[in-house]
């Protein structure tokens, strides 16, 4: 399915949240201790997840239009996902890392990891996360937000736009005038 601009920002909003519900899901459990995920951002979103399930469904998408058979549009796109979630999450480590100085998550102790920011174990997660996203969350979610009347869309759209945008303001001027840059 083809989605429109308004339809990818809140999937983006929803997944942003979705995000931080599982990232602080999984930290209780390794805890064993109620843990919140703590993104650059506050407000119980992290966009990384919401960027990187935009990535997800898009990549399902686009492999369910152009190859045939169900083994071969999964194996692609599980395998396009793996590569495009990793390379986002070390991108995204490597910024906040080198711009903000604000290292979120360190894979260092982890066997086949790549400067800290990325991991295989955690690669092969996201592929899980992408089998399970796009069979079965995600058509859930499409089908609920189809429902919604498009004033309340928008209304959404204005109302998470304008509280992200003061957040990231002023995160990046929390880390950028009382922590050191490196560069």
């Amino acid at each position: 399915m083809q989605y429109s601009i308004i339809d990818l920002w809140i999937f983006f909003i929803i997944y942003g949240f979705l995000g931080f519900v599982l990232e602080s899901s999984f930290r209780s459990l390794v805890t064993k201790s109620l843990t919140l995920g703590q993104g650059f951002l506050t407000n119980y979103f992290c966009p990384l997840y919401g960027i990187c399930a935009i990535l997800i469904i898009q990549i399902y998408t686009a492999c369910d239009i152009t190859l045939d058979g169900r083994f071969k549009i999964l194996f692609t796109a599980t395998i396009g996902s793996i590569l495009a979630v990793t390379f986002m999450e070390y991108i995204v480590g490597l910024v906040l890392d080198k711009v903000f100085n604000h290292k979120l998550w360190d894979y260092s102790q982890n066997p086949v990891n790549f400067k800290s920011y990325i991991c295989l174990e955690f690669s092969l997660m996201w592929g899980i996360v992408a089998i399970i996203l796009s069979s079965f969350i995600h058509p859930i979610i499409e089908v609920i937000f189809m429902t919604l009347p498009e004033a309340i869309k928008q209304y959404s759209i204005l109302f998470t736009s304008a509280i992200l945008i003061i957040n990231a303001s002023y995160n990046s001027r929390k880390y950028h005038y009382f922590k050191n840059i490196k560069i």
